[in-house]
């Protein structure tokens, strides 16, 4: 009988255990192995969960540099990769820098003082970075350049005035490159081109669009594009989960420079444009980025003195993009004391 009494004692209290193990489990951290890396107020970066908002690293880079922009995460973000003022030389030259991506610690440059960078990305198959840049030696024109995130293997994927085929089947100039952004396999590399016409000078006429390629630059050709020469007109350029679609914001001249958030698919050239679904109260959207294993949009808002983080669903069907439901903020700067600059989504390899 005491045995029988024992049993049933031991048996409630393992219920009660696991209950209790059960109950806990719903307070530690989810975790969609990935992680968003963002700049923070003070040159701080930030390593943020994509499930419940919290920061889970911040650091500074250490040796400290100057004027920080164009910040992505690294592969599997073990690294931070960003542009900054170099020290290299006594010009003003942007470089790519690299550092620790939870500490900042290791900061070295890994592109000299020949070239002025101005856009990085990063893929999520490799540890590679493309970027644009104006060669020192013609800096008139940016270039498209493929880099380990070691530095090593530097090689040109554009040229200056390199010859491209438009959507029209005659052959262009191609006169600068920005927003660069890998496919989600690593197979390809979209960018913003403004490309100038061989045929009609001196009567010029430019267009400014996407331009795909091959990640060895080959197989040039224009996605969508517009007749214009608005700089950097589209930027922040990413690509949906599955490769099927990208993301771009369009600077609208003619509407008092309003950005407009727009979606394209790849195979029929169908756009969405998201705008509407994407601004809160109001507020432009800036610096939208897809998640790497999720169909799901980061962002900040175009606000004075920076903003929270936003994350939006989204879904697909057959060739249209839309936004599932309102967009919910992600990160709360009041709280924190900092704002969130230029979001990166990548994947994440370790535990939390």
């Amino acid at each position: 009988m005491k045995t029988i009494k024992y049993l049933i004692l031991l048996s409630m209290l393992g219920f009660a255990f696991a209950s209790c193990l059960k109950n806990n489990d719903i307070d530690f951290p989810q975790y969609d192995h990935s992680l968003i890396m963002s700049n923070g107020s003070g040159t701080k970066l930030m390593l943020t969960n994509p499930v419940n908002g919290k920061d889970l690293f911040m650091s500074k880079p250490s040796p400290v540099v100057e004027d920080v922009k164009s910040l992505r995460a690294g592969y599997m973000c073990k690294n931070a990769v960003f542009v900054a003022k170099t020290y290299l030389s006594d010009d003003y030259i942007m470089s790519i820098y690299t550092c620790d991506a939870k500490t900042g610690v290791g900061t070295k440059a890994i592109t000299g003082d020949n070239l002025y960078v101005q856009d990085v990305n990063t893929s999520k198959t490799e540890p590679k970075i493309v970027f644009t840049g104006k060669p020192k030696a013609i800096p008139e024109y940016n270039s498209l350049y493929i880099i380990n995130e070691d530095g090593s293997n530097q090689s040109h994927l554009t040229l200056p005035l390199e010859g491209v085929t438009g959507l029209d089947g005659k052959e262009y100039e191609l006169l600068d490159i920005s927003s660069p952004a890998f496919s989600p396999d690593g197979s390809k590399i979209a960018v913003n081109a403004i490309v100038d016409n061989l045929y009609s000078i001196p009567n010029s006429i430019f267009f400014e669009g996407i331009l795909l390629m091959n990640n060895d630059g080959s197989n040039k050709k224009f996605l969508y594009w517009k007749q214009g020469k608005f700089p950097y007109a589209n930027q922040d350029i990413c690509w949906s989960e599955d490769g099927n679609f990208l993301l771009f914001v369009t600077i609208d001249i003619d509407n008092s420079f309003h950005r407009q958030i727009n979606a394209i698919n790849i195979t029929s050239k169908k756009i969405t444009n998201l705008t509407a679904s994407l601004e809160i109260n109001g507020n432009q959207v800036n610096d939208i980025y897809t998640s790497p294993n999720s169909n799901k949009i980061v962002f900040n808002q175009y606000l004075d003195g920076g903003s929270d983080l936003f994350i939006a669903d989204y879904e697909v069907l057959d060739d249209i993009f839309s936004i599932k439901k309102s967009p919910i903020k992600l990160t709360d700067r009041n709280n924190s004391e900092y704002s969130y600059y230029t979001p990166s989504w990548q994947l994440w390899d370790e535990n939390l």
